[in-house]
């Protein structure tokens, strides 16, 4: 619990240069997928170049497109999911979320790691997965982190809830437990 306080307290420090605060300083619309959208992940440690965006919002049916629609498709269907820790089994499968994380698969530089960078911040429900998040939970499999780490925050909320609720997303955006 300790650590806890103390990493948030870091993490959220505006005279310390950590992503997060600039991550969540972005308007949060309701719409569709931007290329900002996808492009504000890289301050979540990735490397999505122009070649990695742009063709997703091209026309046609390419696996590029098939991606954007299926990130679109999760977004609906997440942003109607309560949060990570008041899901039900069923929502935690989230079908939408899980066949963006497949289709992102065939192509180049995108994997589950870049869809929960991605979605994180436009549907906080999605955790943010990466290799320290996998490697808590001994899984690759982006449904066994959901399952496990609503158990967790379940087992945990009577403290997480208000240690999360002393550092605010933003104005009206209070810190996600999934977070």
């Amino acid at each position: 619990k300790r650590n806890a306080r103390k990493h948030l307290k870091t993490f959220t420090n505006p005279k310390l240069h950590y992503a997060f605060r600039t991550y969540d300083q972005a308007d949060v619309h309701q719409g569709k997928l931007t290329a900002a959208d996808v492009l504000m992940a890289n301050l979540l440690s990735l490397r999505l170049g122009w070649t990695d965006v742009i063709p997703l919002f091209a026309a046609g049916n390419t696996p590029f497109t098939k991606l954007r629609q299926a990130l679109d498709d999760a977004l609906d269907e997440c942003r109607s999911l309560p949060d990570l820790e008041r899901c039900t089994d069923d929502e935690l499968a989230m079908p939408a979320l899980a066949r963006a994380n497949e289709l992102a698969t065939d192509v180049s530089n995108w994997s589950n790691v870049t869809v929960s960078k991605v979605l994180h911040r436009l549907a906080p429900v999605v955790p943010v997965i990466d290799s320290s998040v996998r490697a808590f939970f001994h899984t690759t499999q982006p449904y066994r982190v959901r399952f496990r780490l609503c158990e967790e925050l379940r087992e945990n909320e009577t403290w997480l809830r208000p240690l999360a609720d002393l550092y605010p997303r933003g104005e009206d955006r209070p810190l996600s437990l999934a977070r």
